[in-house]
């Protein structure tokens, strides 16, 4: 089964849910990727919040293994706080 397939398929447990998208990637960190998705989940009714952490696998790998950027515990903290509140106002 494929993942669009996978979604559509469990349609009316994803509505009124609020999700936070994490990217990461090349320079971009995959913040396009993260659009895209934005979209798809907006038409499975979903809230998506606005803070958006990217990482960029660039920096954070260029020793061989994963080293944080700064800021970014900040910016999951900040999203994750974000989905609660949304997740709050959505619950039924």
């Amino acid at each position: 089964m494929t993942r669009e397939r996978v979604l559509d398929y469990v349609y009316r447990e994803w509505n009124d849910k609020a999700a936070g998208i994490i990217s990461y990637g090349g320079w971009v960190a995959g913040a396009r990727a993260a659009e895209a998705l934005r979209l798809v989940l907006a038409e499975l009714q979903m809230a998506t919040v606005r803070a958006q952490p990217t990482i960029s696998t660039h920096p954070s790998f260029h020793t061989g293994t994963f080293v944080p950027q700064e800021g970014l515990n900040t910016a999951v903290g900040g999203m994750l706080d974000q989905v609660i509140a949304w997740s709050g106002a959505l619950r039924g």
